[in-house]
C-alpha cells in the first residue's frame, strides 16, 4: 500500500529536483550512466574502506569522509591506486593543520577499524612532491603528520569526494569492478557505500519460467553493468491511472517488468585478501505482497551501512499472482510450484551464500529484516526448512501475525478467479504465459476483489501470502510454533508501531464514522458475529467527546488483534526455547511526498511503515526533505539496535565490538530484555524504555475468549 500512496506525489515537485539537477552542471556531466574503461579491479587494489563518522544528520551536510586502502604500498604507488580510484589529490595536511579529523576518525570505531588497527601511519597525499626523498604520511596516535621515506609501504588515506547519493542526484563517476563467483561486476561509490546495482540473482521468468520457480542466473560472459537499478516486478495496473514514469522517480528510475529478480548490494567496505568480513542484512520490502521493491527510495540503506559497518542487500521478488499462482489440482508443484515469490527470496539467499563474499560480505553472518509483507516472509523463511542454513538471524517489522498462511485449497480457489478473469480455462497454463503483462495485472485486481468478498477477515493488505503447501512450508507459523518445529537456531528481534492499523482506516473510512455506525465498521473486517463479541466487549472503547472515536477506536483494535496480541502471544511461547527480543515504534516519520491527515506526524500516531524511515536512517534520502535533530538522533538509536543485532545477535551493544554502537548513550543507557511472560518491549523513541504489561487486558481477553484467526481459520489447530 504504501507505494500507491507515494504515486501520489505532484509532478511539479519531481520538476523542481529535475530543476536543480540540471542547473549544477558539473554534476550532469559526470552523472552519465556509463562504465568507464578505467574503473580498477577491487583484488588489485586489495582493500578499499569508505571512513566517515556518519551522524545521519542531514545539516551536517558536508562530512569528513576517506577512503582507506589497506594494502600497504610505497608512497607513489599509493597515491597512484587513489589516483584510480578517483580521488587522488585532494588532501593537503602541512604539517599538523588539518589532521585532526582524519586522525579522529582513523581512531574511532569505524567500519574498517580490524584494517585501522593494523598499522599506526597511513600516505597522505600533499600535493607536493616528496622532499629529499620523504613524503608526507599521518600518524594516528600522536596526531602527527611526519615526512618519511617514500619507500615505506603503508596504507594510503585518499579523499572521497563525492557527495552522499539522493534521488535524482548521482554522481557514478567514482566506479570499480568485483570478480564474483558469477562474474565480473562494475559498480560506483558515494560518500558512503560502494553500490553494485540490479544484479539478477535468477534468469528472467518469462516464457515458459512465468509462474515457474525460480532458475539461478547463469554466470555472465563479460563484466555486468550495475551503474544503475533494474527492472522492478509488475505492480500497476494501467487501469489505475498511475502515470508510470512518476512511479519510476520514486523506484529510482526502475521501470516494471517481469525481468525483475534482480539484487542490490552496498557494502562500506571491498576487502582485502584474508580480512575479517561484515555482517550482511537482507531486506525484503512490504507492499501487501503486490507493490514496492528493492529499489525505492525510502530503502536508501546508505546511512545503514556507513554508520554500522555492515553490508545492506535489497531485493526484488514477484508480486501478485506472479508470485502467488498455485492450483494443485490444475498442475504438478513441478510445473507451477506455488509460494513463487518466497521460492524468489530463498534463491536471493543462496545468491549471497555463494557471492557477498566477494562485496566484504560474511555468508555465516546473514540477518533477513523486512516490513509488513517483508515480515510476513521472514515469518515464512522461519517456516521453511529449506531456508534455514541460508541466514543466521531476522528482524520482523509489522508483520500482521493474526493472519494466517493460506489453505493449498484457497489458493488454488484464488488462481480459479485469476484465470477466468483472464479468459483462460482454470488448468490452461499456455493461455495464461500468453496474455500481456497489463492483462495479468487487470485480471489480477478483479479476482483479488472476489477474494476478499469471502475473506475479508485477510483485509485487502494480505490477500496475497505465503501458503502452506506442504513442500516448502509444512504447516502455519502458529501450528510449528506449537510444535517446536520452525527454525529456533535462529536469532530474533521483532515488533510493531505504535498504532499500526491507522495507515488503513483512512483507506476504509476516509472520513470521522458516527458512533451510530460502529457496528458497521467492524463489519468491514470481521464477520456479524465476532462484530457482536467486540461490540459487547470493553475493548471496543467508544468516547462520545471524540468526534473521530469509531476510527480511533478501530485503529487501537486492528492494531491489538491483528499485529500486537499475536505478535506477544507468539512470542512467549517461542521464549521457552530461545529469547526473542520485541520492541514498539512510538516514533516514525510520515512517508515523503505523501499527503497524510490521519496519520501524519502532527496527530501523534505512528502507523503502519513510519518505522522504515528510521530503521534505514533515509530520511533525507529524498531532495529538499531533512533529517535532522531529534529524527536525526532517534535514525541513529535505531540503525545502532539493528546493527548491533546483526553484528550479535543482542540488540545490546558488547564491549569491544567494532563500530559507533557503543559511543551512542540512547542505546547503551537502556538494556533491552529478551521477551518472557511479562511481555517486555521496548518502546522505541528519542529516549527509549523498556514496558511490561503491554496491553495484557486485551490481549488476554483475544488469546483466551475471541480468539486469533490462525486458529479459527486453520483446521484442528485451536490452542
Amino acid at each position: 500500500m504504501i507505494l500507491k500512496n507515494l504515486v501520489a506525489v505532484v509532478t511539479a515537485a519531481i520538476l523542481a529536483s529535475q530543476t536543480l539537477f540540471t542547473a549544477a552542471a558539473p554534476v550532469e556531466k559526470i552523472n552519465k550512466r556509463t562504465l568507464l574503461p578505467t574503473a580498477p579491479l577491487a583484488s588489485d587494489v586489495n582493500g578499499a574502506h569508505l571512513l566517515i563518522i556518519n551522524d545521519v544528520d542531514s545539516a551536517n551536510i558536508i562530512k569528513n569522509a576517506y577512503i582507506l586502502l589497506s594494502q600497504p604500498r610505497d608512497y607513489y604507488s599509493g597515491m597512484s591506486m587513489c589516483t584510480s580510484m578517483g580521488d587522488g589529490g585532494y588532501i593537503y595536511i602541512p604539517g599538523t593543520s588539518g589532521a585532526t579529523d582524519l586522525v579522529s576518525l582513523l581512531n574511532s570505531n569505524a567500519p574498517a577499524q580490524p584494517e585501522v588497527e593494523a598499522y599506526s601511519q597511513y600516505w597522505v597525499y600533499n600535493g607536493v612532491p616528496g622532499v629529499f626523498g620523504n613524503c608526507l604520511a599521518v600518524n594516528k596516535n600522536t596526531g602527527n603528520t611526519d615526512w618519511i621515506p617514500c619507500t615505506t609501504e603503508l596504507p594510503s588515506v585518499c579523499f572521497n569526494s563525492v557527495m552522499r547519493r539522493v534521488l535524482l542526484f548521482d554522481d557514478t563517476s567514482r566506479q570499480v569492478k568485483v570478480n564474483t563467483p558469477v562474474g565480473q561486476i562494475q559498480g560506483w561509490r558515494d560518500q558512503n557505500a560502494f553500490r553494485f546495482l540490479g544484479i539478477p540473482y535468477a534468469e528472467a521468468p518469462v516464457g515458459d519460467l512465468r509462474f515457474a520457480a525460480p532458475v539461478a542466473k547463469a554466470p555472465f560472459n563479460s563484466t555486468w553493468d550495475a551503474i544503475e537499478y533494474k527492472g522492478i516486478c509488475p505492480q500497476t495496473a494501467l487501469s489505475t491511472g498511475v502515470v508510470p514514469i512518476i512511479l519510476s522517480y520514486l523506484e529510482n528510475s526502475a521501470t516494471e517488468m517481469e525481468d525483475c529478480l534482480n539484487l542490490n548490494v552496498y557494502t562500506p567496505s571491498l576487502k582485502g585478501e584474508g580480512a575479517t568480513l561484515l555482517p550482511v542484512l537482507m531486506y525484503i520490502h512490504g507492499g501487501g505482497f503486490v507493490n514496492n521493491s528493492g529499489s525505492i527510495i525510502i530503502f536508501e540503506p546508505g546511512n545503514m551501512v556507513s554508520r554500522g559497518g555492515v553490508v545492506v542487500v535489497t531485493i526484488n521478488y514477484r508480486l501478485g499472482m506472479l508470485g502467488w499462482m498455485e492450483n494443485i489440482n490444475a498442475w504438478d508443484r513441478n510445473t507451477v510450484p506455488g509460494n513463487q515469490a518466497i521460492r524468489d527470496q530463498i534463491l536471493a539467499l543462496q545468491w549471497i551464500q555463494k557471492n557477498i563474499a566477494s562485496f566484504g560480505g560474511d555468508p555465516n553472518m546473514v540477518t533477513v529484516f523486512g516490513e509488513s509483507a517483508g515480515g510476513t516472509s521472514i515469518r515464512a523463511l522461519l517456516s521453511a526448512p529449506s531456508a534455514w542454513g541460508l541466514y543466521k538471524r531476522v528482524a520482523g517489522e509489522s508483520d500482521p501475525h493474526n493472519i494466517p498462511y493460506m489453505l493449498p485449497s484457497d489458493a488454488a480457489t484464488m488462481s480459479n478467479y485469476f484465470m477466468e478473469q483472464l479468459g483462460c480455462a482454470v488448468n490452461d497454463l499456455a493461455c495464461a504465459r500468453s496474455k500481456s503483462q497489463n492483462d495479468l495485472l487487470e485480471a489480477q485486481l478483479k479476482s483479488n476483489a472476489q477474494v476478499l468478498a469471502q475473506n475479508k477477515w485477510v483485509t485487502f493488505a494480505l490477500i496475497q501470502r505465503p501458503v502452506t503447501d506442504g513442500d516448502l512450508i509444512p504447516a502455519d507459523f502458529s501450528e510449528l510454533v506449537k510444535a517446536g518445529k520452525y527454525n529456533t537456531e535462529a536469532d530474533i528481534m521483532w515488533g510493531t508501531v505504535h498504532d499500526e492499523a491507522g495507515l488503513f482506516v483512512p483507506q476504509y473510512f476516509p472520513n470521522p464514522v458516527p458512533i451510530a455506525n460502529a457496528s458497521w465498521a467492524l463489519d468491514f473486517i470481521l464477520d456479524p458475529n465476532r462484530t457482536a463479541i467486540v461490540m459487547n466487549s470493553p475493548y471496543f472503547t467508544l468516547d462520545p467527546s471524540d468526534p473521530d472515536a469509531v476510527r480511533n477506536a478501530f485503529t487501537k483494535f486492528g492494531t491489538d488483534y491483528y499485529f500486537l496480541c499475536p505478535l506477544q502471544y507468539l512470542s512467549r511461547e517461542m521464549s521457552k526455547i530461545k529469547p526473542t527480543y520485541n520492541f514498539r515504534f512510538d516514533r516514525g516519520r510520515d512517508i515523503p511526498l505523501v499527503g497524510q491527515n490521519y496519520c501524519s506526524s502532527s496527530t501523534g500516531r505512528v502507523c503502519h511503515a513510519a518505522d522504515i524511515q528510521p530503521v534505514f536512517a533515509s530520511g533525507d534520502a529524498i531532495p529538499f526533505i531533512s533529517q535532522t535533530g531529534d529524527d536525526a538522533r532517534f535514525a541513529r538509536q535505531v540503525v545502532d539496535r539493528w546493527t548491533t543485532f546483526a553484528k550479535t545477535g543482542n540488540p545490546n551493544p558488547k564491549p569491544g565490538m567494532p563500530g559507533f554502537e557503543l559511543t551512542n548513550p540512547d542505546v547503551t543507557s537502556v538494556t533491552w530484555v529478551p521477551f518472557d511472560d511479562s511481555n517486555p518491549i521496548i518502546d522505541l523513541n528519542v529516549t527509549s524504555a523498556i514496558t511490561t504489561n503491554n496491553e495484557e487486558t486485551i490481549c488476554n481477553w483475544t488469546d483466551t475468549v475471541f480468539l486469533y484467526d490462525f486458529w479459527i481459520e486453520i483446521p484442528n489447530n485451536m490452542p
